[in-house]
């Protein structure tokens, strides 16, 4: 893990601590890649929606270069995995799609990510929507 993914996922983390005291909070983590990069956020809104089984994710991503992609976004809900329509994304631009209210995972474990046409596939660390 490069060093750029590891304050990622410490700056996730402490989020998440500082959280998991209140009753509604958001964590943002993010990847940087060679051409942009991919953000996750996650929000647990118990109190707020009335609905303790459900946790609110969407998935961005800025390209800064390279040329333009075809790309689903991606949330990874410990395992069940919910996947976007196909963007086109061109250097200069920021994506972004909402997941809604998904089912809290039983594992508590969120990853967004970014499948890339022809490129592979592209994650965020996890963070925690329980």
């Amino acid at each position: 893990m490069g060093i750029a993914k590891k304050v990622s996922a410490v700056v996730a983390a402490s989020l998440c601590v500082l959280g998991a005291g209140t009753s509604a909070w958001a964590a943002t983590t993010s990847t940087k890649l060679s051409n942009g990069t991919l953000y996750s956020t996650v929000e647990n809104r118990r109190n707020v929606s009335g609905n303790s089984s459900l946790f609110y994710s969407s998935v961005k991503y800025t390209k800064t270069g390279g040329g333009t992609i075809s790309a689903v976004f991606a949330m990874d809900a410990s395992g069940k995995i919910y996947n976007s329509s196909s963007y086109s994304i061109s250097a200069g631009q920021t994506k972004s799609h909402s997941f809604g209210g998904l089912p809290v995972p039983s594992g508590c474990r969120a990853t967004g990510g970014l499948i890339v046409s022809g490129q592979g596939t592209f994650w965020t660390p996890s963070l925690n929507p329980c």
